[in-house]
């Protein structure tokens, strides 16, 4: 039993919905891929961007290591050298014998600060002494005080008593030999605590006997000892630097307690991998910095630094991004030249079918002998010739642009009067004119010579005139002229009385499938390849093709190829006019 029609046709809706989604699925397939490429891309690129950072991050904390094992080093080696030349100053002011007696202070100041030392010493001046030294009590009021040497001014001496004074009471500690002290007035002192009559370090000693021994300490000479520290030894194992010179491989730079810069091995560079480490609070704190060198840098990491590889993973993905968006712009121009293929073919199947119906028609009066005399059966018959014609001339059209796409060749060319070419092509198109819809004015000079094929030349004419016909104004006139250019060129020119191309179209109406916009749409039925083989007609040629304004108003289609040979400049003209036809019918003529 069969379906009923209702079931039939939701059976024929499901069919048709079923092959629209698996269409979908066709167009949208290709974008799904390339997003997801694009984002296996994107996310490659990032992994390899993390591993490069990791890497380098690793690399650069080996570096910083060992800038810190290197400050620590030097920090170690700067420090022995201070309290050795600092240590052997004050030993003769801690000698209790030294200073036995309640007015020792002033007695032993100048014995301490004679060139040769306090005599039964035994050791050699201070290499970091300034230029002068005191003496206090610390229980004696601000301002007591013996100097030596070449004082500061009095409100500098006040400052520097009492910021020792101050400081010995809150900081010192006992078992340090002595401590320095930077001042806000750019003045270093070192002092040492000295108990009048008895050991240094015994607390049972009334602390207002205690005296206070200071230096002013020469900041060349403290940066001079650290020089001594950076250039003795080697800061780092010599199985990493190879022998190289403390000072080529680690820049250090030492910073005080009141900022100030102490020393620095390259004062002119920004340390690259810095490590820090304090300075001991009986130096009078600051800090040690110190960093690898970015010469070295290379040979102390193992494979070397990473290189920045940033801008390489950036130009990969936006790479990959580029070639995803011309895929996608590709992929978009396939479908959109897909859907003008199907319009060309319904466009062509149209065309086919209107003139097929008129052969039958006639075809079909003619057999049943409908006609009334002989005249009706030569218009039937013309009618018939004509709309073969126009078959013909779409199959050609079709042909040539199947060829041209495929890149077969279309013959061999010969030498040929264009004039007479134009001349002959035009009296083939004249029965395709419809009565009363344009005549045609031809105008050619003559021996117009050229190389060419000639079924190809008056498929372009035909394909100019067809256009002219199609998409100007009924009654209009179209101007057909073969000439030659001031350059030499020959060249063919069909003016019509239409509404033109505007510029922004004369390009695209010579590729495949398109039409003016001012044409999509319209009554007037094309196939759009008409002007794409004119244009591959003319690049066979050496030759070229485009479009114009018309000097009297429409559009001019120009086709232009090189010459054979130099030809006159005398001029023919001839004008086709329609032809009534029996019964009220029109033909087209020929030329007369």
């Amino acid at each position: 039993m069969g379906r009923s029609r209702a079931e039939a046709l939701r059976g024929g809706e499901s069919r048709w919905d079923g092959r629209r989604g698996r269409g979908r699925w066709r167009r949208g397939a290709p974008v799904l891929f390339l997003t997801a490429s694009l984002g296996v891309a994107g996310f490659g690129a990032m992994e390899a961007y993390r591993a490069e950072r990791s890497h380098r991050a690793a690399a650069t904390g080996v570096l910083t290591d060992y800038g810190d094992f290197a400050a620590w080093s030097f920090e170690q080696r700067a420090s022995e050298l201070l309290a050795a030349r600092l240590s052997n100053t004050f030993r003769p002011a801690r000698s209790s014998a030294a200073f036995a007696g309640d007015h020792a202070t002033e007695a032993c100041l100048s014995m301490l600060l004679a060139p040769t030392g306090p005599s039964g010493c035994n050791c050699a001046p201070s290499r970091v002494a300034g230029s002068w030294a005191f003496f206090t009590r610390l229980g004696d009021p601000v301002g007591t005080g013996v100097w030596n040497g070449r004082n500061p001014p009095a409100e500098a001496q006040l400052r520097i008593l009492e910021s020792v004074q101050g400081h010995v009471r809150s900081e010192y500690v006992d078992g340090w030999s002595f401590a320095v002290l930077p001042l806000d007035g750019g003045e270093l002192v070192a002092y040492t605590r000295v108990v009048n009559g008895g050991s240094p370090n015994d607390d049972t000693a009334p602390r207002s006997d205690t005296l206070v021994y200071g230096i002013e300490l020469d900041r060349r000479a403290i940066a001079e000892v650290y020089r001594w520290a950076l250039d003795d030894g080697s800061l780092l194992p010599t199985s990493l630097t190879q022998g190289q010179p403390n000072g080529n491989v680690i820049h250090v730079d030492v910073t005080g307690g009141d900022g100030t810069v102490l020393f620095a091995s390259r004062p002119d560079e920004e340390p690259a991998y810095p490590a820090e480490i304090p300075v001991r609070p009986m130096f009078g704190g600051g800090t040690v910095r110190a960093s690898v060198v970015p010469e070295m840098a290379e040979q102390l990491v193992i494979g070397g630094l990473p290189a920045d590889r940033t801008p390489v993973f950036l130009m990969i993905f936006f790479l990959a991004a580029a070639l995803a968006g011309a895929a996608l712009v590709q992929l978009r121009r396939e479908d959109h030249l897909a859907r003008l293929r199907q319009d060309f073919v319904a466009s062509v199947s149209h065309e086919l079918r209107t003139p097929l119906a008129q052969v039958r028609l006639f075809t079909e009066t003619l057999r049943l002998g409908r006609t009334r005399n002989a005249e009706e059966r030569a218009w039937a018959l013309d009618n018939i010739d004509r709309e073969a014609l126009r078959l013909t001339h779409l199959v050609e059209n079709i042909l040539q642009f199947s060829r041209s796409e495929r890149g077969v060749p279309t013959g061999a060319r010969e030498p040929a009067d264009l004039a007479a070419e134009t001349r002959g092509a035009v009296r083939d198109f004249a029965p395709l004119v419809p009565a009363g819809r344009a005549s045609i004015r031809v105008e050619t000079s003559t021996h117009l010579f050229a190389e060419i094929h000639r079924d190809s030349i008056r498929q372009v004419i035909l394909n100019f005139l067809d256009n002219a016909v199609r998409y100007g104004p009924a009654g209009q006139v179209v101007h057909v002229r073969a000439e030659r250019t001031a350059a030499g060129a020959v060249r063919i020119v069909v003016d019509d009385q239409g509404c033109g191309v505007s510029p922004a179209e004369r390009r695209a109406v010579f590729e495949p499938f398109r039409r003016g916009e001012g044409r999509v749409g319209s009554a007037v039925a094309g196939s759009g390849i008409g002007l794409a083989v004119v244009k591959e007609i003319a690049d066979a040629h050496g030759g070229r093709a485009w479009v114009e304004d018309a000097p009297g108003g429409g559009a001019r289609f120009a086709f232009e190829i090189p010459p054979l040979e130099t030809a006159g400049t005398d001029r023919s003209s001839d004008r086709v006019e329609p032809k009534p036809g029996p019964a009220g019918r029109e033909v087209a003529a020929g030329v007369a």
